[in-house]
């Protein structure tokens, strides 16, 4: 069983999930909503509207036939995915736009996604949908379509990305060049803002598995065409976002400001016949399993589950229509000659030492990711923590303004410690947002205030458990990385404002791809005073199979 079809069977097998979240009462109100929190649980006062995109995936898997799947031609199927078809034609405001995560969002998102995910259910089944069901649906796809034409969202280049795949899908449906036409300005905006990296920015910053998510669907767009003029951006994109990708096709939440760690099967198999690092990624996914990490983003929850689980299903089909390219290319972090490269605009570098290879990520306060040997050896040390009483103080926070310093024989960095903060909108703001957003108008003014203030602290709001960098800080770390003849050293330095207990310090730390450990000082370091208010560390690593710390001192 390779990486797609171990994901199929994790699809295939939480069908029965899936269906107990649609309510699939057909004389109910809410008849066909996938969204159990409006319909059943009553915690949320609207529904989101991009859970009946899970009809893409049930139409798939009715239709055609999928590894160790027993779901082809099931009825139910067919019948729940009439009901999500109904809700979705049913519960869109007048303009064609619908809310996914507040009431009056009007979101650009929701009406792209579910769009692309309703036009492309339809080319499936539209010998199997009911007449009424196929006539109603593609009059609310006219809709939508042309709502999409009148709106972007390059703040969010995933969307934008999006936007383009469901007009070209509504385009197909609909038989309507007119859609394919607005798709083609859609591209070229989203071309406007690609940077001198290669990637595709959300809210100002990169992304890496948003910057797949960017490709994989305007490559479903491009598919369809059968129009490849576009391919070279992209592909510089894909490339960049390669420089990330870990030795066993994981990523780090730590490198983006999303956390989005999805790194797209689908994106894999169609850029696979244009570069040769795609190409080295789909002959590993295609000759072994990664099991439930590699797609655990995608599908850790139901919220996920829903949204996502057409990835694999459609990653089988267009591998089954796509050649790869002849010749491939590691990816870097596979290499450990690939040497050392520094992205200043990013706070990322990746570099090769002792014949294996790391990422010092400085905006997630100087993280240092060393990998081993063997493909599932990672060892990760995120820096210290404060832990005195309810006060949490760390360095290891997403801050997009810390850069890395070329140094001799290393690199370097300085960014703040600060009290651990999140985000968290009070409820005086929740209101006013809700009736703010009783309008179009008023929808359109909140959508930009709110992404003035994520821009401004550097934090998509929702979908993300970072913490920032806003927090008041209580002192300053320094570190440096130093490459030598068969180790590699760190040398810390930490000052705080006011003095701190020494039992109060912690060492942050991961083996493998294990929860983060926080370790006392006083458990390394011995002789350390009472009260601590300035610390240098130097740390000594070496590589046998695995990284291990051979050498610790403090002063």
């Amino acid at each position: 069983m390779n990486d797609i079809e171990y994901q199929i069977s994790f699809v295939a097998n939480s069908v029965e999930r899936i269906l107990e979240q649609v309510d699939r009462d057909i004389i109910s109100p809410t008849f066909g909503c996938a969204h159990p929190a409006y319909w059943r649980d009553r915690t949320s006062d609207f529904a989101d509207m991009r859970r009946q995109e899970v009809a893409l995936p049930l139409a798939l898997l009715y239709t055609y036939d999928y590894p160790d799947s027993p779901w082809k031609a099931d009825l139910r199927l067919k019948d729940t995915i009439e009901a999500l078809l109904s809700f979705w034609c049913k519960n869109q405001y007048p303009d064609g736009s619908m809310d996914e995560w507040y009431k009056g969002e009007r979101a650009f998102a929701a009406v792209a996604f579910s769009t692309h995910a309703v036009a492309r259910t339809l080319g499936i089944m539209k010998n199997s949908l009911s007449e009424e069901i196929l006539f109603r649906t593609k009059e609310k796809l006219d809709k939508t379509g042309n709502w999409l034409v009148e709106h972007d969202d390059i703040f969010k280049a995933n969307h934008q990305a999006v936007g383009v795949a469901a007009l070209a899908a509504v385009g197909e449906i609909l038989e309507k060049g007119f859609f394919k036409d607005k798709a083609y300005k859609k591209i070229k905006l989203l071309l406007n803002i690609q940077t001198k990296e290669g990637y595709f920015p959300e809210i100002g910053q990169f992304d890496i598995g948003y910057t797949f998510l960017t490709i994989e669907f305007i490559l479903m767009a491009m598919h369809l065409w059968g129009d490849w003029k576009y391919i070279e951006p992209f592909r510089r994109a894909f490339d960049f976002a390669c420089e990330w990708v870990h030795p066993d096709l994981s990523t780090g939440k730590e490198y983006g400001i999303c956390q989005n760690i999805h790194i797209s099967r689908i994106a894999i198999i169609l850029m696979s016949k244009f570069s040769q690092r795609a190409a080295y990624l789909r002959k590993k996914i295609e000759g072994r399993c990664f099991g439930f990490k590699g797609h655990s983003y995608i599908f850790s929850d139901d919220l996920r589950l829903l949204r996502n689980c057409y990835s694999p299903l459609l990653a089988y089909d267009y591998a089954k229509k796509t050649q790869v390219m002849g010749e491939s290319e590691k990816i870097p972090l596979s290499n450990g000659q690939a040497g050392t490269v520094m992205y200043d605009n990013l706070g990322l570098a990746r570099f090769s030492c002792c014949g294996s290879t790391g990422i010092l990520a400085a905006v997630s306060g100087g993280l240092v990711r060393l990998f081993g040997k063997k493909e599932e050896s990672v060892f990760s040390d995120y820096g210290y923590a404060l832990q005195l009483n309810k006060i949490k103080a760390t360095n290891y926070i997403y801050n997009s303004k810390v850069r890395i310093e070329k140094i001799d024989k290393g690199m370097a960095l300085s960014c703040s410690i600060v009290l651990v903060k999140k985000f968290m909108p009070p409820l005086l703001a929740r209101k006013i947002l809700r009736l703010a957003c009783i309008t179009p108008i008023g929808a359109s003014l909140t959508r930009n205030l709110i992404n003035i203030v994520r821009k401004r602290i550097v934090t998509p709001i929702n979908q993300s458990s970072a913490n920032l960098s806003l927090s008041q800080a209580i002192g300053r770390f320094n570190r440096q990385i130093l490459f030598q003849q068969g180790s590699l050293k760190i040398k810390d330095k930490i000052q705080f404002k006011k003095a701190v207990p020494r039992e109060a310090l912690f060492f942050l730390e991961s083996v493998g791809y294990g929860q983060i450990k926080n370790y006392p000082l006083l458990s390394r370091l011995k002789g350390l005073p009472e009260k601590i208010k300035k610390l240098e560390i130097v740390k000594l690593y070496s590589l046998n199979e695995n990284w291990e710390l051979k050498e610790i001192t403090g002063f």
